[in-house]
């Protein structure tokens, strides 16, 4: 999600794309961003970002209730032991993006994460080992990336690990929504908020 600035009609400095619908004004002022580091949230961030893969993010937040549901609240247990029956069921549901690439990757990427909970390791320690080091807030749409070299370097690593649905827009598109980045629009009231989050 590219956000973009302009002044509102309140004189109030803030990202455009959170005006679209009142659901994404709710997701802008209290979701993206926002340094998230739960690891069951930061797993239902990831399945929604690429759910959203080739969609907009207004879609995803309308379906993402749903979604939740079908996928058992991202229980991983329950997700990993899924079977082709069970995503065809799930794919009947006309509440829910029905992409059954995105379903089973929704699948896949839980076994690896459950796989890591095994090793003593975990989701958020992983993405988080991609924050950089310096981020520059950007000043309009044009100064905001679709990716960088930390969401390339995160989309190589998932991808080794056998993510799929990871390529380097997406996870930085993660990274925003997790608040790894803070990409809220300079001037934007809650990325002021937030930057005061990251001292």
């Amino acid at each position: 999600m590219i956000p973009e600035c302009r002044l509102m009609p309140d004189s109030n400095v803030s990202c455009s794309w959170a005006n679209k619908t009142s659901k994404m004004k709710e997701y802008h002022d209290h979701e993206w961003g926002r340094p998230l580091h739960d690891e069951d949230q930061l797993v239902a961030l990831f399945v929604f970002e690429t759910f959203q893969a080739g969609l907009s993010w207004s879609i995803v937040l309308e379906k993402r209730d749903e979604i939740r549901k079908a996928l058992y609240s991202f229980d991983l247990e329950k997700i990993i032991s899924l079977s082709d029956n069970d995503v065809i069921s799930i794919l009947e549901n006309p509440r829910i993006i029905r992409n059954i690439a995105k379903i089973k990757s929704a699948i896949q990427n839980a076994r690896i994460i459950h796989s890591m909970h095994e090793r003593g390791t975990t989701f958020s320690e992983l993405v988080w080992s991609f924050k950089p080091k310096a981020h520059i807030t950007p000043g309009s749409l044009h100064e905001t990336p679709c990716e960088t070299e930390e969401s390339r370097k995160m989309s190589n690593h998932l991808r080794k690990l056998g993510f799929t649905f990871a390529g380097p827009v997406i996870c930085y598109s993660f990274m925003q929504g997790a608040g790894i980045v803070n990409d809220h629009i300079s001037g934007c009231p809650i990325g002021l908020e937030i930057s005061g989050l990251y001292r």
